[in-house]
Formats: structure tokens, C-alpha cells, sequence
């Protein structure tokens, strides 16, 4: 029995949403190789997708155009992959993949709706109800994209959200390094003599290793001191600088005894007073 119309329309419209949220999701990866365990984390679930309906397609005989259309998401996440394996592998610089992931990964996605858009009108029955949900859908897709890249890069936010917890590091922080530390590392003697040589070499290099990472330490405590020392020897000497260059004479020195007014004041009087006595003499 083939698939039933509503069910079919139901599934166009849920492949559409997938491909735009897997569009959005993709333009928040780190680039490799932190962004190795996200993108192996959505490439499992791009994969879990269409095997989840791979019974219901068999029962009900769905074409295979249609069923091929279910791993585009995954075809997405593998072009990302190629991609920053070329920027790992080559000369070739980040940004000239960026495109790939311009406005939520605007270009793959815009192509898997022509896809399924193509497949809405090779498919006769109920053409008009697919379109419209896939335009209800694409049209606020893309205009939200733009104004992130215009406005605020949104999918930026979103990663800083999902990737940015240490679980997803690829170091010696991140869940993968732990799960390695904890598996597949065993240092304890064994009985194999073959085995116990290849261990003591692992603990020699692993004491190697925290004696390098101790000196490392220390060096760096040391260097901190000696720039802490010249700090404060700098800012004393600079301090004492700014005292030896400020004079300790005054801007102007203070008026002591009379004044040019006093004295001029007093020259007049006695003018007059001799003018006075003169006169006093001829009469």
C-alpha cells in the first residue's frame, strides 16, 4: 500500500524543517577539530532520521526520489566536513569556506528545497498545500538569516550556548580525552613481560611529562616574580622622579616692607611739605 497522502505531505513538511534546522545548526560548528564531536553528534542523528523511516518507506513503497531527499541533511554535514578537512589539509585559509555557512547556511539549504520542491510538482496530488508549508517555512528561514548577518550573527550566540562547555573540547578537558584516560590507559605491572617493559616506558614518559610540566610551572612563577620586581622598581623610580622635578621655590616671591605706592605717597608729602615751608620763609 502506498503512502497515503496526508502522511506523505506530513513527511515533505518535516524533511523541510529538518533541512532548515540542520542549515542553522551547521553554521554553528566550531571549526575543526574542536568542532569534531558537535558535527559527529549531528551527523547521527542526520543518519538516525531517514533509517527511522526506512520500514515505513519499504511498506509503503515510497518513491525513492523521496526517500533519497531524507539524506540531504547528512549530505550538508558531509560537504562541512570536507570542507574544513581541505582548510586542515591545505593551505586553503577559513574564510574561503565561509560562504558554505553565509546566512545559517543559506545555499545548502535553499538547494534542498528546490529539491523538494521539484519533487511537489513531479508528484500531482496535493501540490499547492506542500508548496505553501514550504514557503511557510523557507521564507522566515531566510529572513531571519540575513538579519543575522546584517544585524547580530545570531548562530554565533546560539554556539556559545551548545558548544561551548569543556565537554565538547577535543584536548585534554574534553569528554573524549577523559573517556581515553579512563579506557584505554592502564599503567599498573603486569605479569606479561612484554606488556610490563611497554608500561614502565608509559610511566617514564608520564613522570617525563609532570617534570616537564612542573619546571614549566615554576618558570612561569619566576618570570611573574621578576616582572612584578621590575614593576614596582620602575614605578618607585618614576615616583621619585616626579618629586625631584617639582621645584620648591614659588611661582613669585612675597612683598616684604613698602610698597611703590607708599613710597611715592611719601615723596609727594614731603614735596609739599617743602613747597610749604618756603613760601611760610617769604612771607
Amino acid at each position: 500500500m502506498p503512502l497515503k497522502h496526508f502522511t506523505e505531505t506530513f513527511l515533505v513538511v518535516v524533511l523541510g524543517a529538518v533541512i532548515a534546522l540542520t542549515g542553522l545548526l551547521t553554521a554553528t560548528l566550531p571549526n575543526l577539530p574542536d568542532g569534531a564531536l558537535p558535527w559527529a553528534v549531528l551527523f547521527i542523528l542526520s543518519v538516525v532520521y531517514p533509517l527511522s523511516l526506512y520500514s515505513l518507506f519499504q511498506r509503503r513503497r515510497a518513491d525513492n526520489t523521496f526517500r533519497n531527499l531524507h539524506w540531504f541533511p547528512a549530505g550538508m554535514l558531509l560537504v562541512w566536513l570536507m570542507l574544513q578537512g581541505a582548510v586542515l589539509g591545505s593551505t586553503v585559509e577559513v574564510e574561503n569556506i565561509a560562504m558554505y555557512s553565509w546566512g545559517w547556511t543559506l545555499a545548502p539549504v535553499l538547494l534542498g528545497f528546490v529539491l523538494l520542491v521539484l519533487f511537489c510538482l513531479k508528484v500531482i496530488r496535493r501540490r499547492l498545500p506542500r508548496l505553501v508549508f514550504l514557503g511557510l517555512i523557507l521564507i522566515p528561514f531566510a529572513a531571519a538569516a540575513f538579519l543575522s548577518e546584517q544585524e547580530g550573527q545570531w548562530e554565533q550566540e546560539l554556539a556559545s550556548v551548545m558548544w561551548s562547555g569543556d565537554f565538547w573540547k577535543v584536548d585534554e578537558t574534553g569528554f573524549l580525552a577523559s573517556f581515553i584516560d579512563e579506557e584505554g590507559k592502564n599503567l599498573e605491572e603486569s605479569d606479561d613481560e612484554m606488556e610490563e617493559d611497554w608500561r614502565e616506558r608509559l610511566r617514564m614518559q608520564e613522570r617525563r611529562e609532570e617534570r616537564i610540566a612542573n619546571r614549566t610551572d615554576e618558570d612561569t612563577d619566576d618570570d611573574m616574580k621578576e616582572v612584578v620586581l621590575h614593576v614596582d622598581m620602575d614605578s618607585s623610580s618614576y615616583s621619585g622622579h616626579e618629586y625631584n622635578s617639582v621645584s620648591s621655590r614659588p611661582s613669585e616671591l612675597p612683598e616684604s616692607g613698602f610698597g611703590w605706592s607708599a613710597i611715592i605717597l611719601m615723596l609727594v608729602a614731603g614735596y609739599c611739605a617743602a613747597l610749604n615751608e618756603s613760601a611760610r620763609r617769604r612771607v
